[in-house]
C-alpha cells in the first residue's frame, strides 16, 4: 500500500465548509509516542489519526487507529475514524467495502453504503443519573444562567446535562473555564429534544485541549442509547449544533452504536 504522509477531511459534512475537520496520517510504521503527539499539536485540530495497515485484503483489509488531541492520546473518535475511512476507501481500497480497525476501544467495524455514506460499528456507553445535590450544584454553575434549564443530568464518561429544548442548547455561551474545571476527568455534553432532528447536542472537552468540538462521533456512543431510550426508538438523526454543525445517523442497538454520515476531502 502505498501512503502519502497526512490528508484533511471534514467528517459528518457535505462541504468544506461544515462538520469537523481532522487530520488523517497513513503511515508504514508507527513514529514515537512523543512524535504523534507532536504531529497532533502542530495540526492544532481536535483529533488527528494514525493508521497503520496490518493486512491489504482487497475485499476486507484490516488495520490498526489511534487518535490524538492537541492535549493527549484518547480511546475513540468518531469524526477521525471516519475520515480515516473515507481516505482508505477513496484512495487506497476502492473495492472494500468492510473495514476492520484495532484501537483502544476494541475491535471496531466501519462500512460505506452504494452513495458513500460511512458507517461505523461503535461500543455503547451507559449513564448514571447524578443525585448528588452538591454534584448537580457544580455542573448547574458550570453553565452558568443556562444551568436553570437542566432537566437531568447523567455521568458516564462524561457529564451529559439535559436541557429544556434544543434553543437552550444552540443558544448556551459556554465559559470553557468553569467547564475545564469540573471534578474529576469529567468533560461535558449538553443536549435537548430536537425538532428537525431527534435531538440536539454541544460537545465540550477543555481538559483535552479542545474548547469546543465541532462533531463528536464518540459522544453520540453515550447520547444515542440515551435518547434511544428517552424517545422509544433505536433509529436516531441527531445534529451537533456548533458553528461549524454536523448531523449523524444513529442506530442503537443493545450494547453497538452505529454512527454514519459523509465525510469531503479538503485540498489546500
Amino acid at each position: 500500500m502505498t501512503t502519502r504522509r497526512q490528508y484533511l477531511v471534514n467528517s459528518f459534512a457535505e462541504d468544506g465548509y461544515e462538520g469537523n475537520p481532522a487530520a488523517v496520517c497513513i503511515v508504514d510504521k508507527w513514529p514515537s509516542e512523543a512524535q504523534m503527539q507532536k504531529i497532533a499539536l502542530e495540526n492544532n485540530l481536535s483529533e488527528t489519526a494514525f493508521c497503520l495497515c496490518l493486512s491489504n485484503d482487497s475485499v476486507e483489509p484490516q488495520f490498526h487507529i489511534r487518535w490524538f488531541t492537541p492535549g493527549c492520546e484518547v480511546d475513540l473518535c468518531g469524526h477521525a475514524t471516519l475520515a480515516t475511512a473515507y481516505i482508505l476507501f477513496k484512495h487506497f481500497f476502492n473495492d472494500a467495502r468492510v473495514l476492520h480497525f484495532r484501537s483502544r476501544s476494541g475491535d471496531l467495524h466501519v462500512r460505506k453504503t452504494d452513495d458513500f455514506v460511512i458507517l461505523m460499528d461503535f461500543p455503547s456507553y451507559s449513564l448514571e443519573e447524578v443525585t448528588d445535590e452538591a454534584e448537580l450544584k457544580e455542573v448547574a454553575e458550570a453553565l452558568g444562567e443556562t444551568g436553570e434549564k437542566i432537566e437531568a443530568l447523567f455521568k458516564g464518561i462524561d457529564y451529559v446535562a439535559v436541557l429544556k429544548n434544543a434553543e437552550d442548547v444552540i443558544e448556551f455561551k459556554p465559559d470553557f473555564g468553569k467547564i475545564a474545571a469540573l471534578r474529576g476527568v469529567y468533560n461535558l455534553l449538553i443536549t435537548a429534544k430536537g425538532g428537525k432532528y431527534d435531538f440536539a447536542s454541544r460537545c465540550f472537552f477543555p481538559k483535552e485541549a479542545i474548547d469546543e468540538d465541532p462533531v463528536t462521533g464518540s459522544a453520540h456512543c453515550t447520547l444515542g442509547p440515551l435518547w434511544a431510550e428517552r424517545l422509544g426508538k433505536e433509529e436516531l438523526t441527531a445534529y451537533q449544533a456548533s458553528a461549524r454543525g454536523g448531523i449523524l445517523h444513529l442506530v442503537v442497538g443493545k450494547d453497538r452504536v452505529t454512527v454514519g454520515g459523509r465525510a469531503v476531502e479538503v485540498y489546500l
